[in-house]
């Protein structure tokens, strides 16, 4: 009787021991928030702004707000990014790519815009953890990346615009 119960409690020690050791390795694998701001700060490339010049152009597109908002991860605290990019997802979600007013409603900007949400609903912020941290950043970057260029596509076509009709008002007063 004895010896059972001695196995028992050598059994029991070793089972309760393991446990603490996975308790203690899973605290391991929690992300250092201080790193993903560093990221966000230093690694990230520098957000393009809407040139302010052709505001005009600009204030037909009430979605053009929601596009803008992008700009809010550098200034978000890395533990709340992933409330941000869900709320960006929400929001890009109810942009309609088939009905840009304007100037702006041209195949270049159009597919920029496909890029843009396809990357902003692809970035899995709901499950930021150790394993996936790379993937995160890499989308993270591709985010700002695809938002670039699309700010670029759309102050290039408001810029040509803008001139074109310049030139139309200068053909019409001669």
């Amino acid at each position: 009787m004895n010896r059972v119960f001695c196995y028992l409690t050598v059994l029991f020690l070793i089972v309760s021991c393991s446990k603490t050791t996975k308790k203690i390795s899973s605290t391991n694998n929690s992300i250092d928030y201080s790193v993903l701001n560093s990221f966000v700060q230093d690694s990230l490339p520098n957000f393009k702004n809407i040139d302010q010049n052709y505001k005009e152009v600009f204030n037909l597109w009430k979605d053009i707000k929601i596009i803008q908002s992008t700009n809010d991860i550098i200034s978000s605290d890395p533990r709340q990014l992933s409330f941000l990019l869900e709320a960006l997802k929400l929001e890009v979600k109810k942009i309609n790519d088939y009905q840009i007013p304007g100037q702006l409603n041209v195949p270049h900007v159009i597919g920029r815009l496909r890029v843009y949400k396809t990357n902003v609903f692809k970035i899995n912020s709901n499950k930021i953890e150790l394993e996936n941290i790379q993937l995160f950043k890499k989308n993270l970057k591709s985010i700002v990346i695809s938002y670039n260029a699309l700010i670029d596509m759309m102050n290039k076509i408001a810029k040509e615009s803008s001139e074109n009709n310049k030139v139309q008002s200068i053909n019409l007063v001669e």
